[in-house]
């Protein structure tokens, strides 16, 4: 189908669309332009490829359609396309400028140069003080020694021309096809035009197509495919990961879909979806969890609700992996890797152990699970039943030792806000003046953990998650104290403050004794993990010497067979043929 920019421009308008004067529209995004009329009428989208189902950020009028109407056919689409394209066309001038200008040379071919990249080096070093502000705004979670050493793996330059960040993205065959551009807060400028335009924080060479960052890193991974690997949304939230200790990729952008040329690379793996806490990072992972599905061994995805509960934080709209990293680090929190555990239900979780338990303990013994059913031998079921609990009992004491962990996190950052509670207290506290109070741990408490300590280990652990649970409680109503005692316009606040004082001693002392009890019961349930391994594994050894005992000793009673005396042969001269010779 033949049709020029205007016409395709105008088409795009009467669907609803608000399409720009330079031919760029939004899509998909809310933030920029992602879609882009060229001259010659064919339509580019810059975010992701969803033309030709899924395959091609390039196409035309009959594709865009059957991309907002996922139910049309082609005939239909067509029919619609000739019908819009046959419309009366409206002047240039009535379209609206969003700023930018666009370059309709279409898409570059060839690579970029090792020598280019070189410049941004230079660059580098010659405003050192810029770049070292701006690599500090894009990696905030890294100090600077890591920092530093991100920059260099994956050659982080400096653009003086437009002020951001540079850095090569890389195919499978480590050639330049783009480059990343990042500047976390862009200056704005005016136009030829008049117009004041605010650039994206996130740039890429135009008329580049793009590929996954870091492919080289996505290799190196493969060599062990045990080891979980993080999918995030963009490079940055990437290079935090790297820099952080973890594995790491990105697509480009949660837009983005896995091409089939990159499917291999991600066969087998074990991926976590770790996309922003919004809807688009919501909807680009339920789409790409599809694409993952069949390729990739096991699929987990990031779950924002459950860290903002798990670890007592406050999430704002689009708060990335990025931001999620810098915040533990300020208050020195463990990554949680809890949230997007165990997200099948208990019965298929149970299901599963099952059939993997049948499977081992067949193999082991010899003997399919429906024959010990349906056998008489006491001795044999009673083996698959101390089997079975044996791993039931390790199984128990490993969610138990998670629930500890989890625990652990949860006081931390209690702790932390008991910490700021006492900072409180020493700023209002005249220490010359006013003696040292000592305070005891309240009474009741004490004797509660007193109580709980012969109890069993799920008691134990139950035990302490309420009392996290009540410490959660008791932290709001001291926030809310120490509210109302700087609000209070009384002059004298000495007893006030007394109360107060005592109340956060005692939440602080409490605070710390769960902490000691947690970390006694998760050393006494990882000290019984390694002894029922250790048992295993000795119980193992000594059937295996039990069996080749048997072995050997059978080999001793054996009674060597009776060896028949040859008679010594006679060979016929004349034949040559050999004959026993007749004893006499």
């Amino acid at each position: 189908m033949k049709a020029d920019k205007e016409i395709i421009m105008n088409s795009i308008s009467n669907l609803g669309f608000e399409v720009f004067r330079n031919g760029q529209f939004h899509w998909n995004s809310s933030s920029t332009p992602d879609m882009s009329i060229n001259e010659d009428g064919s339509i580019h989208c810059w975010t992701s490829s969803p033309f030709k189902n899924n395959t091609s950020n390039h196409g035309d009028l009959i594709d865009f359609l059957q991309v907002v109407n996922h139910n049309q056919n082609f005939k239909e689409a067509k029919e619609e396309a000739e019908r819009l394209t046959g419309l009366k066309l409206p002047s240039l001038d009535s379209y609206t400028d969003n700023g930018y200008t666009i370059n309709n040379t279409n898409i570059k071919t060839g690579y970029i140069s090792e020598e280019f990249i070189k410049t941004f080096d230079t660059a580098r070093k010659d405003n050192f003080s810029r770049y070292k502000e701006l690599l500090n705004e894009a990696l905030p979670s890294l100090d600077f020694e890591k920092q530093k050493e991100i920059a260099i793996k994956y050659q982080i330059g400096y653009i003086e021309q437009s002020d951001r960040l540079s850095m090569p993205i890389r195919d499978e065959e480590n050639r330049i096809v783009t480059l990343w551009k990042y500047n976390k807060n862009p200056n704005s400028y005016i136009n030829d035009k008049g117009l004041e335009v605010i650039p994206g924080k996130v740039l890429f060479t135009k008329g580049r197509e793009r590929c996954p960052f870091n492919l080289y890193d996505l290799q190196e991974y493969r060599k062990d495919i045990t080891q979980e690997i993080y999918l995030c949304g963009g490079e940055k939230d990437t290079l935090n990961m790297i820099g952080n200790g973890h594995r790491a990729i990105t697509l480009g952008s949660e837009n983005e879909n896995l091409k089939e040329k990159y499917k291999p690379l991600f066969q087998d793996l074990k991926i976590v979806i770790s996309y922003d806490n919004d809807e688009a990072g919501q909807k680009g992972a339920e789409k790409i969890l599809k694409q993952l599905q069949g390729v990739a061994k096991e699929i987990k995805v990031w779950n924002w609700n459950k860290v903002e509960k798990n670890q007592d934080l406050t999430l704002f709209k689009g708060f990335d992996m990025t931001d999620y990293l810098s915040v533990i680090k300020k208050q020195n929190l463990e990554f949680d890797k809890t949230n997007y555990q165990n997200e099948k239900k208990d019965v298929e979780m149970k299901a599963e152990e099952f059939k993997k338990f049948r499977e081992n303990t067949e193999k082991k013994f010899g003997i399919s699970f429906e024959e010990v059913r349906n056998s008489d031998d006491y001795q044999l079921k009673s083996k698959w039943l101390d089997e079975y609990n044996n791993q039931k009992d390790n199984r128990d004491k490993k969610e138990l030792l998670q629930k500890t962990v989890k625990n652990q996190v949860r006081l931390t950052v209690i702790n932390n806000q008991a910490q700021k509670y006492i900072d409180f207290l020493k700023l209002i506290k005249n220490k010359d003046k006013e003696e040292k109070t000592e305070f005891k741990l309240n009474p009741d408490f004490l004797k509660q953990v007193n109580d709980v300590k012969n109890n069993t280990l799920e008691e134990k652990t139950e035990f302490t998650s309420k009392k996290i649970d009540n410490l959660k409680e008791e932290s709001k109503n001291i926030g809310e104290k120490i509210k109302d005692y700087s609000e209070n316009k009384i002059l004298d606040k000495s007893e006030l403050f007394k109360n107060l004082e005592k109340e956060i001693h005692q939440f602080s002392a409490m605070v710390e004794a769960l902490k000691n009890e947690n970390r006694e019961l998760r050393r006494e349930l990882e000290l019984l993990i390694q002894k029922d391994e250790k048992e295993k594994e000795q119980k193992s050894l000594e059937k295996d010497n039990a069996s080749l005992k048997e072995k050997i000793e059978k080999m001793r009673d054996k009674k060597p067979e009776k060896v028949q005396e040859k008679t010594p042969e006679k060979i016929n001269k004349v034949s040559y043929d050999k004959t026993q010779v007749q004893e006499m």
